[in-house]
């Protein structure tokens, strides 16, 4: 009977990280198969009359950042709304935190992400820009929820509580880890705490790419044949490996319990 469960939660676990996989893979292909009527309407979302501001629908953006154009994605949402989900490589800087130069490269066009049409700061953020000296500006037209709308592919922070977010991850015991660095197991060993915390003391063979820094560096990460995630704690661990699965579709794997854990194992820490 208990080998008739495990065999049934299994298959439940394989299902729901094959649902995700291919929710993620039809949400950042679908620009590449949208047909031509569809195009055409996120284009006319673009030009509404008698707006005083620029803006760009949400294909146009697709087009920029498929073609490597150097943009500033600004995302001018509050933080909690930021994590839950954003566009990859977006910059978040609340409309209340102005001014936004020190946190976006000045020289290059600036996208202003709003949460909608709706957002009653959008002329307010373009003047505060303005004041300082930035004005190559587009609004993103719709905003997040336009970009969801027509399926633009996002990243979040991960959610513990969530089913879908626990389905793109999976978890590795300290013993476990631990006898495969004994025994040479190839893995790229991701240490996600900041350089000072990493120079402390870290796993053997693991790479310093500190938490903040993961999605502008995220094309350091070696995703094959694994991906082994420690930190400071296990929530940390957790919030980077979806961001990781979000960003580059590969389940990570997290080190139970974090460093601590591991430290209280005993287990070997280099410098």
């Amino acid at each position: 009977m208990k080998n008739k469960k495990d065999t049934n939660a299994l298959l439940i676990g394989l299902g729901l990280i094959v649902v995700v996989m291919l929710i993620t893979f039809f949400r950042s292909s679908f620009f590449s198969t949208q047909t031509a009527s569809n195009s055409k309407q996120a284009t006319d979302e673009a030009q509404i009359p008698g707006q005083k501001f620029k803006t760009l629908s949400v294909s146009q953006l697709q087009k920029k950042i498929s073609a490597g154009e150097q943009l500033n994605l600004l995302d001018v949402r509050k933080f909690d709304e930021y994590i839950a989900e954003h566009i990859v490589d977006a910059i978040n800087v609340p409309s209340d935190e102005f001014p936004a130069s020190s946190k976006i490269n000045s020289k290059n066009p600036v996208i202003l992400i709003t949460e909608d049409a709706t957002d009653q700061n959008i002329e307010a953020n373009i003047k505060s820009l303005q004041d300082e000296h930035i004005n190559d500006i587009q609004v993103l037209a719709g905003g997040m929820v336009g970009w969801k709308k027509l399926a633009g592919a996002t990243v979040n922070f991960g959610n513990p509580k969530s089913f879908v977010d626990q389905s793109k991850v999976s978890y590795v015991e300290n013993a476990q880890l631990n006898n495969a660095v004994k025994e040479n197991v190839k893995m790229f060993i991701l240490d996600i705490r900041t350089p000072q915390e990493y120079a402390t003391g870290h796993i053997k063979g693991a790479v310093n790419i500190p938490f903040d820094e993961l999605e502008k560096r995220r094309s350091e990460v070696r995703p094959f044949p694994r991906i082994i995630v420690s930190g400071a704690n296990e929530l940390q661990e957790f919030e980077a490996s979806v961001q990781l699965y979000d960003m580059i579709l590969v389940q990570p794997f997290i080190l139970k319990t974090g460093i601590q854990g591991w430290q209280k194992n005993g287990f070997e820490l280099v410098k």
